[in-house]
């Protein structure tokens, strides 16, 4: 009873986490307490908008510091509540504590800060209904957490970049991942799940399902520079050509479930299991793949007012020339998926989503207040926030609208020592398998 307990509760990671689209951690407490709106010219204006790499930093209000250094407090909370945690029973299958619902949710958030309001964990209790012809699961709590439509995550990054630069111009090599993931539940195995309908006879219960990725690295070079205006009103431009050079591919399409018989528990094998499975690959020891992008941007600086719009990867679509196909298909005798023929040396194309950042921000006297539109592949976020500065003390608030398309809360303080600010900020999140938000304390130590 337990193992199939365990297998629903994985079976609602695989078919949920997806959709989370995690909603990132934010090391700087000021940027958690403006809801994450980015109000500096720092490395996520940069990262996104290549005209920004030569905006001059501000050096009066609302001027980032030269680097910050996140306090996690949280993993002294998480040492605390779980001391010896590799034999906690949260994470033994075998014990009446194990939950997988909440070992999700602590993949999902990490504890690196303080959960001031930790969100409500669904139970895994799950009530079977068992007859000679008769199979209805109901996963209680836990069926809303199955989702009814297509859904998915999709995502590129850039975990390497080293470009130096000299009068605008700079030129190195960035290193590049993407990866993509779509899953739909079928009707049948949807309504069986979520709706707690019975097992039908001569029923296929199925999900289809797709995943990519891929990565390597590009040599890229690029210009940015203020083409009109001067140091209180000008328009800066911003624009990098990569050559990307793929590494490693992947790719797997298929389908899979079971097919009832005419009695639901008739025979040694009640079901007949599925799968058919097409897999593409290159290797790294393969030709490599090949393909070129543009990254494109402007911001406009008007006294107090900045506007910015960020394109990158703009027409990037990398050619794998040496690629492996493989059609499988699941068999009973063996319980393995099965090679059924492959082609080899078939040339693959990919594409990189088109990543893009729109930014609004005003500044007046000791006042800040910005909006950030950023879509990085795992759909669009929306960040609005504002700083107030007294003296040596600050203020903060911002509200954000995250992946899931539910809003957020946020606000903050911080105060000024010196070169030394400390701050802390507090923000709501739903970046768990509750529907009721959570509260996270952040904290940082920046130095100006």
């Amino acid at each position: 009873m337990r193992t199939t307990v365990v297998s629903v509760g994985l079976l609602t990671l695989v078919v949920y986490a997806a959709p989370l689209r995690a909603q990132g951690l934010f090391t700087d407490a000021r940027r958690a307490g403006m809801g994450g709106v980015s109000l500096t010219r720092d490395g996520t204006l940069e990262r996104y908008n290549p005209a920004y790499r030569s905006v001059p930093k501000r050096t009066r209000a609302g001027g980032g510091p030269k680097f910050t250094i996140p306090l996690p407090i949280g993993l002294i909370q998480w040492a605390h509540d779980h001391p010896g945690w590799s034999k906690d029973p949260m994470f033994h299958p075998d014990s009446a504590r194990f939950n997988p619902i909440e070992t999700i949710d602590l993949i999902l958030n990490p504890p690196f800060y303080y959960e001031v309001r930790k969100p409500l964990t669904p139970t895994n209790d799950v009530e079977f209904t068992v007859g000679k012809d008769a199979l209805q699961i109901d996963l209680g709590n836990v069926r809303k957490l199955v989702p009814g439509d297509q859904f998915g995550v999709s995502g590129s990054s850039r975990p390497l970049d080293i470009e130096p630069g000299f009068k605008g111009f700079r030129a190195g090599v960035t290193g590049w991942l993407h990866d993509d993931v779509e899953l739909q539940l079928g009707d049948s195995l949807l309504s069986f799940l979520k709706d707690a309908q019975p097992a039908r006879h001569n029923t296929r219960y199925a999900i289809d399902g797709s995943g990519l990725v891929e990565g390597g690295f590009a040599p890229s070079a690029g210009y940015s520079g203020r083409i009109v205006g001067n140091d209180k009103q000008a328009l800066y431009v911003g624009v990098a050509a990569h050559y990307y050079i793929g590494a490693s591919y992947a790719r797997s399409v298929g389908t899979g479930g079971f097919t009832t018989g005419d009695t639901i528990f008739a025979g040694p094998n009640p079901v007949t299991p599925d799968a058919t499975v097409t897999t593409s690959y290159s290797k790294w020891s393969n030709t490599k793949g090949h393909g070129v992008g543009v990254d494109l941007g402007f911001a406009w600086v008007s006294g107090p007012i900045e506007f910015g719009v960020g394109v990158n990867d703009s027409g990037a679509t990398s050619t794998w020339p040496d690629t492996r196909i493989d059609y499988q298909h699941y068999d009973t005798a063996t319980s393995k998926l099965v090679t059924d023929s492959s082609r080899l040396g078939v040339e693959t194309k990919t594409k990189l989503p088109v990543s893009y950042i729109v930014n609004v921000a005003y500044t007046s006297g000791s006042s800040t207040v910005g909006v950030n539109l950023l879509n990085n592949g795992r759909g669009t976020r929306i960040h609005i926030g504002a700083e107030q500065r007294f003296g040596p003390f600050v203020i903060r608030g911002g509200v954000a609208r995250d992946q899931r398309k539910k809003l957020e809360l946020a606000g903050g303080a911080g105060i000024r020592l010196g070169p030394f600010e400390l701050d802390a900020g507090l923000w709501t999140h739903s970046n768990s398998l509750s529907d009721q938000r959570g509260i996270t304390l952040a904290t940082s130590l920046a130095i100006y």
